[in-house]
C-alpha cells in the first residue's frame, strides 16, 4: 500500500532507523541506530523478555549497525531483510536486553525472502529475513504467528525494539524497549500502517522487532515486523506513522525457510 505523495516522507529503518551503521562510541558499537522513542524498558518479568534479540550485522568495513529479531525457534530468527542487504559480512545475535559484547550468537546463514528488492528510501514488499543460529544455551521463549488477517483502525499492538530511544540521540541504542501502538486501518497483505499511542513510536535499531496481538486470553502472537518509518530532513523519525511487514501474508514462506534448519 504504497501511496505516491507519502514516497519522499518515508524512509527505510535502515536508513532512518533500522540497521543503521554504528560508528564505535555507544555500547562498544557506535551511531546511528536507536531505540523505541519514549519506549519502556523490557525486563525479565515480561512475557516477550526472551522471545527478543539483537540483531548484530557487520559490513565489510568492520562497522556495526543495530536490528531486532524475533524467535521463531531457539536456533532461528525472523528479521527485516534491509538489516541483512547490503555489504554485509557478518551477522549475529544478542540474547540480552540490552545489546553488546556479552551473549552474543554467531549467525551460521540467512535467507532473504525472494520478493524483497533493496531499494534506498522506498518501501519494499517482502521485507524479511530467517536468520540461523549456532548452537547456544540461552533461555528462549517461541511466540506463534499471527494468523488473524485483520487489522482494523484503532486496535492496538506492543512493539519491541532495541532502537533508539531520544529522538535526536543515535547513541541511544541498544537497550530493548516496548510501547503500544495502534493500526490506522490502512492495510494489505504486504504492508500494515501504524500510527503511535501516546509519545512513542519506532526508531533506528527497531527494524526486523516484532508487533504483537494479545489475544482475550492474554497470549501474545506475532501480527509482523518492523519496516519503515516516517523521516524527517535530517533522518529524524516523525511523530507520525510508521510501517509493519505482516506475517500472514509470507507465512508459508516463513514456515516452508524456517524448517530448513
Amino acid at each position: 500500500m504504497r501511496i505516491a505523495d507519502r514516497a519522499r516522507a518515508r524512509a527505510l529503518l535502515h536508513t532512518a532507523a533500522g540497521c543503521a551503521l554504528l560508528s564505535a562510541l555507544a555500547f562498544g558499537v557506535a551511531e546511528p541506530a536507536g531505540a523505541i522513542i519514549n519506549g519502556k524498558p523490557v525486563t525479565e518479568k515480561d512475557d516477550y523478555a526472551h522471545a527478543v534479540v539483537g540483531v548484530v550485522p557487520v559490513d565489510d568495513s568492520g562497522i556495526e549497525g543495530a536490528c531486532t529479531g524475533i524467535l521463531l525457534s531457539p536456533r532461528v530468527v525472523l528479521t527485516a531483510a534491509h538489516c541483512v542487504t547490503g555489504k554485509i559480512k557478518t551477522v549475529s545475535v544478542v540474547f540480552d536486553l540490552k545489546i553488546g559484547d556479552a551473549n552474543k550468537v554467531a549467525v551460521t546463514k540467512f535467507v532473504i525472502n525472494p520478493t524483497y528488492k533493496d531499494e534506498k528510501d522506498a518501501f519494499n514488499p517482502g521485507d524479511l529475513a530467517v536468520l540461523f543460529l549456532a548452537n547456544h544455551d540461552f533461555p528462549t521463549r517461541i511466540m506463534p504467528l499471527d494468523s488473524d488477517v485483520d487489522f482494523n483502525e484503532g486496535e492496538q499492538f506492543v512493539f519491541l525494539g532495541y532502537g533508539r530511544s531520544v529522538r535526536q540521540r543515535s547513541h541511544s541504542v541498544g537497550t530493548l524497549r516496548k510501547a503500544g501502538i495502534a493500526a490506522t486501518g490502512h492495510a494489505t497483505t504486504r504492508e500494515v500502517e501504524l500510527q503511535p499511542l501516546a509519545d512513542a513510536w519506532p526508531c533506528d535499531g527497531d527494524s526486523g522487532g516484532p508487533v504483537f496481538r494479545k489475544d482475550m486470553s492474554g497470549h501474545y502472537a506475532i501480527s509482523g515486523v518492523m519496516s519503515a518509518v516516517y523521516s524527517g530532513p535530517v533522518g529524524e523519525c516523525l511523530f507520525e506513522a510508521s510501517f509493519m511487514t505482516p506475517v500472514h501474508g509470507y507465512a508459508d514462506w516463513i514456515q516452508t525457510t524456517a524448517s530448513q534448519q
